[in-house]
């Protein structure tokens, strides 16, 4: 069985010092029903992995001793902002789970003309089961970092702050005839933030991809064939790290 893995707080770390919150105690008490000697993994909010030996306190509670200390190596180097349309709960928690998996750094949900929910206040109440998912989903696969959840925005606010805010913006669109993602990457170095656009169900409209155009959003085609939008949202940030060579196998 793998270690378990646990992302804490920056105020669980003190003076070389680790202590558990009492979500991770449940879980380890209550769920994986661990005792004292069994080894966790605890992750800062910088990356750095703590190996911990579990005691148990008087009081009943885990106590972590640090066995040994390194920082992460499942980052991506290159941090993409994946942004999302809205859309049916589960295609968008699924897109969030594999996202996160892939090696997005951040979620940016969207409101776009055809996006199946309309209404981004309606969702926010959904922020702590998302962020849930982005949690287990970093645990699992062995990420050094949480990905960030953005706040819901409308396209035309999200293309007034995010080609600021990122090296290049490139937009995954189907109708896309000339420009591939091979093309669309020239120039871009590894290590940089890369904001990606990936349409609803029924696309971005034209008029939505001229006012990214205006912006300096860069469409780009996945190919010939016509993808579903939960199958762009994990496929193109995979294949943008695999083309920066983000992709290799972890050093040892």
């Amino acid at each position: 069985m793998s270690i378990q893995r646990f992302f804490l707080p920056q105020s669980s770390f003190s003076s070389g010092q680790v202590s558990l919150p009492q979500v991770v105690q449940h879980q380890l008490k209550n769920v994986l029903r661990m005792a004292a000697g069994d080894q966790v993994v605890v992750l800062d909010p910088q990356g750095m992995e703590y190996h911990l030996e579990l005691a148990l306190a008087p009081e009943g509670n885990f106590t972590g001793k640090i066995v040994s200390q390194e920082m992460n190596r499942a980052e991506a180097h290159t941090r993409i902002t994946l942004c999302l349309p809205l859309t049916q709960r589960e295609k968008f928690e699924w897109a969030l789970q594999k996202g996160t998996e892939a090696g997005v750094a951040a979620f940016q949900p969207l409101v776009s003309l055809r996006s199946l929910v309309q209404d981004g206040a309606l969702v926010e109440k959904k922020r702590a089961r998302w962020e849930a998912i982005i949690r287990e989903a970093a645990e699992q696969c062995g990420r050094g970092r949480l990905p960030d959840l953005k706040e819901t925005l409308s396209l035309k606010a999200a293309l007034q702050s995010l080609p600021e805010m990122h090296e290049r913006c490139l937009a995954a669109w189907v109708d896309e005839q000339q420009i591939g993602l091979e093309d669309a990457l020239a120039g871009f170095r590894p290590g940089g933030a890369l904001a990606l656009f990936v349409g609803p169900e029924g696309g971005f409209d034209p008029v939505e991809v001229e006012a990214m155009r205006g912006v300096g959003v860069q469409p780009f085609s996945l190919g010939a064939r016509v993808l579903r939008m939960e199958t762009a949202a994990i496929l193109a940030p995979a294949l943008i790290l695999y083309q920066l060579g983000e992709m290799k196998p972890r050093e040892a």
